[in-house]
């Protein structure tokens, strides 16, 4: 039986697993190892305080994620693909209440982080 993820060990296993997934994988795998090379550690250690703070409402993250996100590129598909693996990431190793936080909260933040760029973009143009 699976465990529900319930601490910062959980969180950067979680983080770790499912970013060995995004580095394989042939249609984001290649931004994130450009945009990442040499930095993956820093990243993952980012991110644990990032998902600690969402997940288990634990401060530790602060700042705003979205702009770096900017002029990468990256479309409705990207963020759809990665909120595929992290759900599929999160289902293979939780289950539970804060598994299904991180997964709506997947969810939220691909839609917030997309909105963003869009409006960017858009901004942009004019």
């Amino acid at each position: 039986m699976k465990k529900d993820i319930d601490s910062l060990k959980d969180i950067q296993f979680l983080v770790d697993k499912f970013y060995e997934t995004v580095r394989a994988d042939s249609f984001i795998g290649p931004i994130f190892n450009t945009r990442l090379d040499g930095r993956w550690e820093m990243h993952h250690h980012k991110l644990y305080r990032f998902w600690h703070t969402i997940l288990l409402r634990r401060p530790g993250y602060f700042g705003d994620p979205v702009p770096i996100h900017f002029n990468m590129n990256i479309d409705e598909n990207h963020f759809d693909h990665w909120l595929k693996l992290w759900v599929n990431s999160v289902d293979e190793y939780f289950e539970g209440e804060i598994a299904e936080r991180a997964k709506f909260r997947g969810k939220t933040i691909a839609a917030a982080f997309l909105s963003k760029i869009k409006k960017a973009d858009a901004s942009k143009k004019r």
